[in-house]
């Protein structure tokens, strides 16, 4: 999962209330009432049945008439809702109490001001328990209508989703964007079943190293609770293959959501599968949307264009928990915004196309072309009959203009497809236009027992500009089971197959569609250890089958969209500046080194405290010696609470050799400057297929 902040917007007219409360009189014009509900927001904490008290700030209307009672929308994560989330909080509680709905927003065992001790890792038994027992606690409460909603993005959209499979009585819908459905494969641990090594391994980590807030003690529960605990990154590392530890919470290998679920995904966003997954086998009504942007919400996720998700939300709400015949399932079920063909950009706001909306996917109409590579790099309608084998040599570090997952925006592919088999059609003569997932097929050899093969949709432009479209990553070692995992046998031809992540996009006449397959998607995966050659065999089983969709020219009637709104900035804080991750690749073509490095930093402030909170990651490897690729990982956060600094700097380091990951991760927290504790866990993890 990756966290993420919401942005901060601006509107006039909230308040300050006595006793430590904070109001909000709301300005918007509001679908269901004529005024909207003043609020108060209050801290507090649930017990749960083994007595750790989770903390709660609630969002709630102030009753307009004696006995009026409300429906409870609750979000569960880490994030710390009072530090590092409590700015973007503030906006979406705000929004929804004052259409009438009670906002809890409640951090998870072990995490920002929630009791006990961390847990053994995400979306653990505790968690997603604390969940059902949560859920049932606030339908009891004196405000509550009985009727519970869950919410969120990312974590929150998991354990959203993997609560309703338990179906606690009271929780009647959910919304979860971003979210996954299967947690080795479509995750950020392990992307498409191979090993991802992703920022957010080593911010989750530090963050929950963090004391408890909102005291921010620093005594023996801090240290047995959160400091002393032994970072995630060594659970997920020593996990590299599938199995009980990923498939316990994962929705694929469970029956069938029956709570019904208002689902939101990204055209750029690693997650994005899961959208599809769900619409097709959930047992309760789906309302389903893709969008162009990445990991956010559609407010405000880049590129546009964007959308009001939240006066979609609300009829959604109205509708399950407030028992409103408002004619939401009625509307088309299935959204999808069909991307124009663009040139490639890592800055566009908005991207050109249209929405189209449906009552199901694949969409009516639909077809499947399938295309084969041929030699002379060309991709035609009919297998190659001639029979020649394609090489390829292994360069570990290529595939950084990809980035670092299936996800945001990517410049000109032509630095990949340099170091890839690339297949090209004929310049169409009409445009086509796809939307689904292409399914992929393989004959391929190697000259080692392991290797990772990667392929990638791409658009090429009449001027020789290349656009990635999709793309996926195959670990070979899985190509008969996911569960037993076998070596590939050197020499012996064997055949591959995957489904390229859900993408859309219209290729122009003129325009060529190009699969580029190469054996390093770098630093997205962690480079294979082996220095050596691979072979493709084009013919009848290799090829790509594209989903083709009926060509559409402009947004339907039934897509009109609510523009964004104005949303309220907390009254009690602001951020005071930040700067978003810099990505930065350099490759020595002479050396075979390469290097990928990203680095953010911000501050804000919340009742007159500073905080702050900066890092930088660095990825390297070289193609002559693949096996020892190496990340190195800093995090530093500073907080100063009336007059007291509380700092913790974190480092994390991963190297490899050919048969083992060297992890090492080192904890240091400071006081007023004065260094309180320091402590380094190592560990020497044997690689597996990875």
């Amino acid at each position: 999962m990756r966290w993420n902040t919401a942005l901060l917007k601006k509107l006039a007219g909230c308040l300050f209330l006595t006793g430590g409360l904070l109001g909000c009189h709301g300005t918007a014009v509001l679908s269901e009432t004529n005024t909207p509900y003043e609020f108060v927001v209050e801290d507090g904490t649930l017990e749960m049945k083994d007595g750790v008290h989770l903390a709660v700030t609630y969002y709630r209307p102030v009753a307009k008439k004696p006995g009026e009672t409300f429906p409870v929308i609750m979000e569960k994560v880490p994030y710390r809702k009072d530090d590092f989330f409590t700015l973007g909080d503030y906006e979406y509680g705000a929004y929804f109490a004052k259409h009438g709905y009670v906002v809890a927003r409640v951090d998870v065992r072990g995490t920002g001001g929630s009791g006990g001790p961390i847990p053994v890792s995400e979306y653990s038994q505790a968690e997603i328990a604390d969940a059902e027992e949560l859920v049932a606690q606030l339908s009891k409460k004196s405000w509550s209508n009985g009727n519970v909603g869950m919410y969120g993005i990312s974590w929150s959209a998991f354990n959203s989703m993997m609560t309703a499979h338990r179906k606690p009585p009271a929780l009647k819908a959910i919304i979860a964007a971003h979210g996954s459905t299967d947690l080795f494969y479509n995750d950020v641990h392990y992307i498409d079943g191979a090993l991802h090594t992703d920022v957010y391994a080593h911010q989750i980590d530090t963050d929950n190293s963090m004391p408890q807030s909102p005291d921010y003690r620093i005594d023996a529960t801090y240290f047995h609770n959160r400091f002393d605990r032994e970072p995630w990154i060594f659970t997920w590392l020593r996990q590299q293959q599938d199995g009980d530890f990923w498939r316990q919470e994962s929705l694929a290998f469970k029956t069938p959501l029956e709570v019904p679920v208002y689902l939101i995904g990204g055209l750029l966003d690693g997650y994005r599968d899961f959208a599809v997954d769900v619409s097709k086998t959930a047992k309760a009504p789906v309302m389903a949307e893709i969008g162009p942007w990445n990991h956010a919400w559609p407010e405000y996720g880049a590129p546009g264009p964007n959308y009001e998700w939240r006066a979609k939300a609300l009829r959604w709400w109205d509708y399950w928990l407030k028992g409103k015949a408002n004619g939401i399932l009625d509307q088309p079920a299935r959204m999808a915004f069909m991307r124009t063909g663009h040139a490639p950009a890592t800055d566009l706001a908005t991207v050109p196309g249209y929405w189209r909306c449906d009552q199901q996917w694949p969409v009516d109409g639909s077809t499947t072309r399938r295309l084969y590579p041929q030699t002379k790099r060309q991709l035609g309608n009919a297998p190659s009959t001639q029979g020649n084998a394609e090489k390829l040599r292994y360069r570990a570090g290529a595939g950084m203009a990809a980035g670092g997952w299936w996800g945001e925006q990517t410049g000109d592919m032509a630095a990949d497809d340099a170091h890839s088999l690339v297949y090209d059609s004929a310049p169409l003569t009409e445009a086509l236009e796809i939307m689904g997932m292409p399914q992929v097929r393989l004959r391929v050899a190697a000259d080692a027992p392991f290797y990772q093969w990667t392929v990638r949709l791409e658009d090429v432009a009449p001027d020789g500009q290349v656009s990635l479209i999709s793309g996926a990553a195959i670990n070979p070692s899985q190509r008969f089971s996911r569960l037993k995992p076998e070596a590939l046998i050197p020499g012996e031809p064997t055949t591959l197959s995957t489904a390229i992540h859900f993408t859309t996009w219209r290729f122009k006449p003129g325009h060529s569609i190009r699969l580029a397959v190469s054996n390093a998607q770098f630093p997205m995966i962690w480079p294979s250890p082996t220095p050596g050659t691979t072979t493709l065999f084009p013919g009848a089983e290799t090829w790509i089958d594209l989903p083709v969709v009926p060509t559409q020219h402009e947004t339907s009637p039934s897509c009109v969209l609510p523009a964004p709104e104005a949303g309220d900035p907390a009254p009690f804080g602001k951020e005071l500046e930040s700067h978003p991750p810099v990505f930065k690749s350099v490759r020595n073509e002479q050396t075979g080194d390469s290097t990928f490095t990203t680095a953010s930093d911000i501050a804000w402030t919340l009742h007159g405290n500073t905080y702050r909170s900066a890092e930088q990651y660095q990825w390297d490897v070289n193609d002559k010696a693949p096996a020892k690729a190496r990340f190195r990982g800093e995090r530093r956060n500073v907080f100063t609470i009336a007059g007291r600094e509380i700092d913790l700097l974190t480092v994390a380091r991963i190297e490899s050799d050919a048969t083992t990951f060297h992890v090492t991760f080192t904890k240091t927290l400071r006081e007023n400057g004065r260094l309180v504790r320091k402590k380094t866990w190592t560990d020497h993890i044997p690689r597996r297929y990875q």
